[in-house]
């Protein structure tokens, strides 16, 4: 007979009245949630100690491949153990790989190309004077394509004569030229030295441009008697007992204050009666105002090699042996620190600042500024410096010159440089040809001068990468001063004492550029240029776009990843819930609570 609770009761369960006596209702609950925990602890199981992301590495058990565990590691564990990674997943892997490895190579060209200058550097390393090497062995001796040419004017005294006997107002000069020379200079008695230098001097060589030449060596000028007016101030300086008797031997010889010469002697040469005398031409017999330039050179330079320090190539370290000149007054101003004036260290031209550069002719460093960029020759890119129009100013309107006037007789009006002490004691006061940015007042008794910017300034068109002049002109004009002594005879009674007159400007250019040097000059211009801005670009669109690429990757795999770790979340807990079903259906039954002392009773009752 069956009870008022037996159609509540699962088929395989006791009843309670018949069976052991039931439990209390909390310990019924706990049952199923102990077996429910079994089983997720079952399934949980699977991934643990000993194991490598799920696979069981004991003895005999198959070992994950290499692809199951890249997954492993990207999070794709679900991927890695129920099926073998899709040609999609291999192909991001392998694009992940590759990209990742442009990256690094264009972060790392970007920042080298960006932030430093090794390609600089690299392209400078050509230039190094390094004995024995192609660049040391063409600037010994260079080809003749790349030869200077110099330039010569002759100032002309047409009118002299009437202006000292008083029929002429001023005193005519005629600008005589250009004769235009081919220089040919090769590197003579050369040193490596250990301390990164090399010392040497310059020999030069000319050849007259008669189709370049406006007129031909042979032409008559009158000229100042430069061996006259250069014995003044020695003489005068000279003790009475040996001044007396070589004054005596110079008016013996009855020479004019100015004299008429061949343009050829009067530039390179004639023999001189006051030049042989053994106190004043020092051994010497011709006399010439270009004759120290033709052959080798008295004086001899050091310079760096850049093999040390790049910045410091063709720095001047010593002239004729000496770190520092002693022609003027202060360390400043006898410093010889410039530059060579046929190269220049490309790293002071990078931020466009003052390049100093060693003029023999002056016996000092000259400052060239930069002016502009420019364009030359159709479509190479140079940088134009220019000399200051300070440079030979007088030390009240340029301080930065007092040293240069310090240790001097006479310290003239701006646009002139007492170089006496440079040129052995000769009256040489170089300037800017026609006095350019100079005094009027020295000038003013002269028709003919005429100074112009455009014809006189000094320039360089100097290579933006390299450093070497391309273009530019060197001009620089030769001036004696006139010291009234009795040597003259008088001769320049109407001349004011301490008169200068201009005797010759010379200008050194670049000589004619073939279509194979301009092709060369293109190609270390554009070409080096192409490759830079190529590499600098091309580096930052590597970089971005293997970056890209990455990310995208990246977020390919995460979704993926996102995919499986949902299926597999999904797979748990569905497991989770058929192993609950099967052990409440089976095993969660009502359990037999311990009998109670009443509730007995009233069964038995």
């Amino acid at each position: 007979m069956s009870t008022p609770h037996s159609h509540n009761t699962m088929p395989c369960a006791k009843d309670p009245e018949v069976g052991q006596p039931p439990r209390p209702e909390a310990d019924r609950t706990v049952a199923p949630l102990a077996i429910k925990s079994l089983t997720l602890n079952s399934t949980r199981s699977r991934t643990g100690t000993g194991n490598f992301g799920g696979y069981s590495m004991a003895n005999g058990a198959e070992k994950p491949t290499v692809m199951q565990m890249i997954l492993e590691a990207l999070g794709l564990r679900n991927q890695a153990q129920n099926r073998e990674p899709t040609s999609k997943d291999i192909g991001t892997l392998i694009m992940l790989g590759v990209m990742f490895l442009l990256f690094v190579i264009g972060v790392t060209g970007f920042f080298i190309m960006w932030f430093t200058e090794y390609y600089n550097n690299t392209m400078l390393e050509n230039l190094i004077l390094s004995e024995n090497s192609d660049t040391a062995k063409s600037w010994l001796n260079p080809d003749p394509k790349f030869d200077t040419l110099l330039k010569a004017h002759i100032f002309h005294y047409p009118n002299i004569d009437d202006y000292l006997a008083g029929r002429a107002d001023k005193i005519k000069v005629v600008d005589v030229g250009p004769l235009t020379y081919q220089e040919h200079t090769v590197k003579d008695e050369v040193s490596f030295n250990k301390n990164f230098t090399v010392s040497f001097r310059d020999r030069k060589s000319y050849k007259f441009l008669p189709e370049k030449s406006s007129i031909g060596e042979d032409e008559v000028v009158r000229v100042p008697n430069v061996p006259l007016i250069s014995a003044a101030g020695p003489v005068k300086r000279m003790k009475a007992l040996e001044r007396i008797p070589v004054s005596m031997w110079i008016n013996q010889f009855k020479e004019p204050l100015f004299k008429n010469l061949t343009v050829f002697d009067y530039l390179w040469g004639y023999e001189d009666n006051i030049i042989k005398l053994k106190s004043l031409g020092r051994g010497r017999r011709r006399f010439g105002l270009l004759m120290s330039r033709n052959g080798t050179s008295v004086d001899s330079v050091q310079i760096n090699t850049g093999e040390d320090d790049i910045t410091k190539f063709s720095i001047i370290t010593q002239f004729n042996g000496m770190p520092q000149l002693d022609y003027w007054e202060g360390e400043e101003c006898n410093r010889i620190d410039g530059s060579e004036p046929s190269m220049f260290s490309p790293h002071l031209l990078q931020d466009r600042s003052t390049v100093n550069v060693f003029l023999q002719v002056l016996c000092r460093k000259v400052p060239l500024h930069f002016e502009k960029e420019a364009t030359i020759y159709n479509d190479i890119d140079v940088l134009r410096y220019r000399t200051p129009m300070d440079v030979f100013a007088h030390p009240d309107n340029n301080s930065a010159n007092a040293c240069y006037c310090q240790n001097t007789e006479l310290c003239l009006p701006s646009g002139v440089i007492n170089a006496t002490k440079c040129y052995g004691d000769a009256p040489i006061f170089p300037s800017f040809p026609h006095f350019f940015t100079g005094d009027p007042k020295l000038y003013e008794e002269f028709e003919g001068i005429e100074p112009d910017a455009a014809v006189h300034q000094t320039y360089a068109d100097i290579h933006p990468r390299f450093g070497f002049p391309i273009s530019g002109a060197s001009r620089v004009q030769i001036n004696i001063m006139l010291d009234k002594t009795p040597i003259l005879r008088n001769q320049g009674r109407r001349l004011k004492n301490t008169t200068i007159l201009p005797l010759m400007w010379i200008e050194i250019t670049s000589g004619d550029i073939s279509e194979d040097v301009l092709h060369t000059l293109y190609i270390s211009t554009f070409g080096l240029n192409a490759i830079q801005q190529t590499l600098k670009y091309g580096t930052l669109l590597i970089s971005v776009t293997s970056f890209s690429l990455i990310v995208a990757g990246v977020y390919y795999l995460n979704s993926r990843r996102e995919e499986q770790l949902q299926e597999s979340k999904s797979s748990a807990e569905l497991e989770a819930l058929n192993g609950e079903i099967v052990v409440v259906h089976h095993i969660d039954m009502p359990v037999p609570l311990p009998a109670q002392e009443g509730s007995s009773h009233r069964a038995a009752q």
